[in-house]
């Protein structure tokens, strides 16, 4: 009887002083910072309590009290009791107007004598004080193994049906999950493609990119799906920045790649030291947004300067799925990688790759056509070869030869065969090695040697004979330099091989210098040669080549630069 009068007494109080306690819909709530006794924390007293923000609770590894006011909203008769949900960082103990309510982990005054409670947790009211109205909440807390330093302990503190916030919160997770699985799949769909269509760089980062976005997305979801203890949170709030960054980096990169931006390493030096600067910036949260939103900002400038350079379509489609981004983020931006991120680049991802398909359908029919030019070309290069003004000069020379110097006719029959079997064995390739297209070269010129009755050489400086070219890429700038010149002395063609370093990836530039002849003039112009050229150059490299030919001083250069 003694008991229930104390009880009914501290209750009474509890319920008096109230009126004059925060609420906790209002956001605040009272701390009482030294480690009393529940019957001095539970009397209702206003000393050694202090009124602050719960959004910014934190005193430390305590124990310390916690108390506020806290609404119970009206229901339906036969209504089930409500449930007080919870999510605070560390181990607690709760009362309930007075009324032991339960506990999470072990409140301790060490690390030892804690045993961490989960992050979140669902309290079934007392059926006899859950009344709609007022009522006083009071906590005792500890966090002694948080491992980094929060804004904020409390997270969520809101009363309602059990059912109803058990489904809000699964509710929740579910388009995130479904955005997840789809992250996965495109990811998993671009590195595929990397590996066995051999796709470029462009493919390759934006599945990494894919799967960076799903790890984030993962990582959100996951304090929803494990309900961990709360050290954990710690390595969770790590992982999720980490991802963040992947993804802050990723994104402008995959853009860049994309659209074959003009590297300029200055710019993302400085991209890289901001998000490494990012490590003075307090707290998680601002981290992961000005991590977002500076690559937001820097992937919209690149995919505009891809629309200025002649980029319509590609770049609108990325524009679009940035401006969605964009605008999700503005409507957040502190809350954006906790809220908004799953469903923003989901929808940017899925532009970036319908983007990216049209592009790789572009450059697929871009090769087809190459491809076709190539063999077309080919087929006139051959029967240039064989045609009758050159057959019926080989073999007006040869009969001469056979009956006059027998020793140069076997020398020519020789250059000749070894000129076809070298143009048999490369027509089928996309490219060969450097040194079997210059065996090519000499054959050729040991061929028009004997037909000149003059001696012709070529000299190579700085070349990699494991480098790969387009078959007959030289033996088509022979041909073109016979065709346009007429050689009656010893002439020397000469080609050299330099490496340029153009941004993360060198280049291989050829310079080939054909001499000046006699009689006739110089020049290259578009014949088949030239066309050949092209198209055989577009079949290996697919847009990342150059040819430039000209008039020097000391003949007709030759310029070819192909990715090294």
């Amino acid at each position: 009887m003694t008991s229930s009068a104390l009880f009914a007494g501290g209750l009474a109080l509890s319920l008096a002083a109230s009126a004059a306690l925060p609420s906790a819909r209002q956001g605040q709530v009272q701390v009482h910072t030294e480690d009393v006794p529940s019957e001095v924390a539970l009397a209702g007293d206003a000393r050694g309590w202090r009124t602050v923000e719960s959004s910014e609770l934190n005193e430390g590894t305590g124990p310390f009290w916690l108390r506020a006011q806290v609404e119970v909203p009206p229901r339906e008769a036969g209504a089930p009791t409500p449930a007080l949900a919870l999510s605070v960082l560390g181990s607690w103990e709760a009362w309930w107007d007075g009324r032991p309510l339960g506990r999470n982990g072990r409140v301790g005054r060490t690390p030892a004598e804690e045993v961490p409670g989960r992050v979140d947790a669902l309290l079934p009211l007392p059926p006899e004080s859950s009344a709609p109205g007022p009522h006083v909440l009071t906590m005792r807390i500890s966090a002694h193994r948080l491992g980094f330093q929060p804004v904020g302990t409390l997270h969520h503190l809101q009363v309602g049906e059990a059912a109803s916030l058990a489904r809000a919160r699964m509710l929740g997770l579910v388009p995130a999950l479904c955005m997840l699985g789809a992250l996965v799949l495109m990811g998993l769909y671009h590195l595929a493609r990397v590996r066995l269509a051999h796709g470029g760089l462009a493919t390759l980062l934006l599945g990494v990119l894919c799967l960076a976005a799903a790890a984030l997305v993962l990582l959100e979801a996951w304090r929803g799906l494990a309900n961990y203890p709360y050290p954990q949170h710690a390595v969770r709030l790590r992982l999720q920045a980490a991802a963040v960054l992947a993804v802050a980096a990723l994104l402008p990169a995959t853009v860049h790649a994309a659209f074959g931006e003009p590297r300029r390493w200055l710019r993302w030096m400085g991209l890289g030291l901001g998000l490494l600067s990012l490590v003075f910036v307090p707290g998680f949260d601002g981290k992961n947004s000005i991590a977002l939103g500076a690559s937001l900002v820097v992937s919209t400038a690149l995919a505009v300067r891809a629309w200025r350079r002649g980029e319509p379509w590609g770049a609108l489609g990325a524009l679009a799925g940035l401006g969605f981004a964009g605008t999700l983020y503005l409507l957040e931006p502190w809350g954006f990688s906790e809220r908004g991120f799953f469903l923003a680049f989901g929808g940017l991802l899925l532009c970036l790759t319908a983007v990216h398909a049209r592009q790789q359908r572009r450059q697929q029919e871009r090769f087809e056509s190459a491809t076709r030019a190539a063999e077309r070309l080919q087929l006139e290069l051959l029967k240039r070869s064989l045609q009758p003004h050159f057959l019926m000069n080989t073999l007006g020379a040869l009969s001469e030869w056979v009956e006059t110097e027998p020793t140069q006719a076997v020398r020519f029959i020789e250059a000749l065969g070894s000129v076809y079997r070298h143009l048999l064995a490369v027509s089928g390739e996309r490219t060969i090695p450097l040194a079997r297209e210059l065996e090519l070269c000499r054959a050729h010129l040991a061929v028009m040697g004997c037909r000149q009755g003059t001696a012709f050489h070529l000299e190579t400086d700085g070349v990699d004979l494991e480098a790969l070219v387009p078959p007959a890429l030289l033996h088509t700038l022979l041909e073109n330099a016979f065709s346009h010149n007429r050689y009656i002395s010893p002439h020397t063609f000469r080609l050299q091989s330099s490496l340029v370093a153009e941004g993360a990836r060198p280049r291989r530039r050829y310079v080939f210098l054909a001499p000046p002849g006699t009689g006739t003039r110089q020049g290259g112009g578009e014949g088949t040669g030239s066309r050949y050229l092209r198209a055989r150059l577009e079949e290996a490299f697919p847009g990342a080549w150059r040819l430039e030919d000209g008039p020097t001083e000391d003949g007709w250069m030759t310029r070819v630069e192909v990715p090294a």
